[in-house]
């Protein structure tokens, strides 16, 4: 039970039974939904022009911004505070124009019909559920995971090697899952005419469609670290349907000859790199031997933690000077690693596991391609 005060006069509403009844109109929808029941009671308690209000945006008689005006008027009238006032409006603004949405709809017969939303399994409820026993805060990967999701959905690659293997992973599978339907979708727009908007071209049109189909995420671990998940990963794989996208291998990353020995025949150059080695101190001699298994057109590789402990951040400044340079060490003239870009990221609020670095590996004779003129 609540007590407010409204004309000088004490009132007494019941909470429960304000939840329990079901709302009579627009604003109590929107005070339910914004969890402010008391202010329900508080409507049905004053005679307020409330409900002819929510009768206007019920069938649709008032512009918005004329709405907005009369209505927070007539809420703050009746003693609801500005701000709460103003949310429940634009609730009530925002359901209407979900409510028209529908009736706009138009038919295009082009990819617009098709593609119409951010889409993918991580967006999923079951898919967070599933990966909740991978998670451990000692690997600060809360954040990593979605970010290597989203490049991997972004630059689809066909062939990525993650070392360390754990909550990032399922990630990583889960983008080349929904790669994989996303993909299977333009090909059928294709097949239908589709994949166009108006009469203009939506696609590349010389893209490798079948370049994806053997997409496979190789996971190089020894499942020794304490903290390590790793060994529940192929379970969460199989519980989500991406196994058929994994391939994991129990060893040492920093077996000398593993970057050549590594059962991977078929791939010659990984398009990603995912390094969470959790051995600052060693990743210059990691990076060194895997560098030429990247693939010099735009692969890329991604290092965990690289900001802000001494070990990683001295490896980082001399790959930062490398790049601003061309690649070209200014005083010897060696080029280890070609050409390449780089670029870090921080999570300011942590004092650990709180960073990552990307280096791109663009050999002097590639670059990206020109399709149009226009953005």
């Amino acid at each position: 039970r609540i007590a407010s005060r409204h004309d000088g006069a004490a009132n007494v509403f019941d909470i429960d039974e304000m939840n329990d009844d079901e709302p009579r109109n627009a604003f109590e929808r929107a005070a339910r939904s914004l969890e402010c029941p008391w202010y329900v009671a508080m409507m049905r308690d004053a005679e307020t022009t409330l409900d002819d209000l929510a009768k206007s945006v019920e069938n649709d008689e008032n512009e918005d911004d004329a709405f907005r005006t009369k209505a927070i008027s007539a809420l703050s009238d009746i003693g609801v505070e500005t701000k709460d006032a103003m949310a429940i409006v634009d609730h009530v603004l925002s359901s209407r124009a979900r409510a028209r949405a529908p009736a706009m709809a138009v038919t295009h017969g082009d990819a617009r019909d098709v593609i119409k939303r951010t889409r993918g399994g991580i967006y999923d409820e079951s898919f967070l559920s599933a990966i909740e026993p991978l998670y451990d805060l000692h690997m600060g990967a809360e954040n990593m995971g979605p970010l290597l999701y989203a490049i991997a959905r972004f630059c689809k690659p066909a062939h990525v090697l993650e070392v360390g293997a754990g909550y990032t992973s399922i990630f990583l599978l889960q983008a080349m899952r929904d790669n994989a339907d996303e993909i299977a979708t333009y090909r059928a727009m294709i097949q239908r005419q589709e994949a166009r908007i108006g009469d203009v071209p939506w696609t590349a049109p010389d893209y490798d469609y079948e370049k994806l189909d053997a997409s496979t995420l190789h996971i190089v671990d020894n499942c020794a670290h304490e903290h390590t998940t790793a060994h529940r990963v192929k379970e969460v794989a199989q519980a989500l349907g991406c196994e058929s996208f994994l391939r994991v291998h129990v060893c040492d990353a920093f077996d000398s000859e593993l970057p050549s020995t590594l059962a991977v025949p078929d791939v010659k150059y990984f398009d990603l790199l995912w390094i969470d080695l959790g051995a600052a101190n060693r990743i210059e001699g990691f990076f060194d031997a895997w560098w030429s298994r990247v693939n010099p057109c735009g692969g890329f590789v991604v290092v965990h933690s690289t900001l802000t402990n001494t070990l990683s951040r001295k490896w980082l400044e001399k790959m930062r000077k490398l790049a601003r340079d061309g690649g070209r060490d200014a005083e010897t003239g060696a080029s280890p690693y070609g050409e390449f870009v780089t670029v870090s990221f921080l999570e300011p609020h942590k004092m650990f596991q709180n960073s990552c670095s990307f280096f791109q590996r663009r050999q002097s004779s590639w670059t990206e391609r020109t399709l149009t003129k226009y953005p």
